[in-house]
């Protein structure tokens, strides 16, 4: 049969095939014409072929399969295919787990909207960095090897948030963070610079920003006369969740929930 006809009756896509018998997977007859004849043996090389790729096995593996005959290498192939698969499949758990913590923070902070303040528990020491250069600082890079286990964060300071709340225009750092357990579980050092948010009793409110580099400190008003009411200074910068990136006719809109602790303590959370 011709190569579309082989084509047709398997679903494989021509060059497919043609990548498989340039490979020598494949071993169809040349014709005087130039053109290929396949046979039942091409058809059983290539469901065999589609078989083991539906098992993400490469095409070098499949080859290495062909070039053995023993069994013992073979399984070799096989179970390191699986290794790579459980790898896979541990990653997109994770990645699961991220995303319901990721409900979990959209739906506490959609409950809270803005100038509304709460008192939270987190669930362990929160690392962020603020980078001065975004492209050759090492720990940043490290962080974003784990993007799906870090958030956006915003830096407001202790001193600001202890002080008078007036009605001026104050500069913010934004960068990224994550706990430290998750750098201990990745073997990821902490990053040089790293700014530490402690476990503990936080207070915590959502702002909303278009400019990142500085907010008004009135928008801060609740969470600190939160901490005045209650007596209970802060004792660490804030850091900062990014529930939301809204674009309103042509700009963005950043909505963040931020928090800063009053309160250290040992209690740590069931982990995501």
């Amino acid at each position: 049969m011709k190569v579309n006809e082989l084509s047709k009756i398997t679903g494989t896509h021509i060059e497919t095939i043609r990548s498989y018998r340039n490979k020598g997977l494949l071993k169809p007859k040349k014709l005087a014409n130039g053109y290929y004849n396949y046979g039942i043996s091409d058809f059983i090389s290539l469901a065999y072929i589609r078989k083991m790729r539906g098992y993400s096995i490469s095409l070098d593996n499949i080859s290495e399969i062909y070039s053995t005959d023993e069994p013992g290498k073979i399984i070799e192939l096989i179970e390191a295919e699986q290794q790579v698969l459980r790898t896979r499949l541990a990653r997109m758990e994770e990645e699961i787990r991220y995303l319901e913590l990721e409900k979990i923070h959209v739906r506490e902070s959609w409950r809270t909207g803005d100038f509304m303040v709460q008192t939270v528990q987190s669930l362990d020491d929160k690392i962020d960095i603020y980078p001065e250069d975004l492209v050759s600082d090492p720990g940043f890079r490290s962080l974003l090897e784990i993007s799906h286990m870090m958030t956006p964060t915003v830096r407001i300071s202790k001193e600001v948030l202890n002080g008078s709340c007036e009605d001026r225009i104050i500069p913010i750092r934004t960068g990224v963070g994550t706990y430290r357990y998750v750098l201990s579980e990745k073997g990821i050092p902490l990053p040089e610079g790293h700014n530490v948010i402690p476990n503990g009793i936080h207070i915590s409110q959502m702002i909303t920003l278009k400019d990142l580099s500085e907010i008004s400190l009135k928008q801060l008003q609740p969470m600190m006369d939160e901490a005045k009411k209650n007596g209970t200074p802060f004792i660490s910068d804030t850091t900062g969740y990014l529930m939301h990136v809204e674009k309103r006719s042509d700009d963005l809109v950043y909505h963040f929930r931020i928090r800063a602790c009053i309160e250290t303590n040992d209690i740590i959370s069931a982990k995501p």
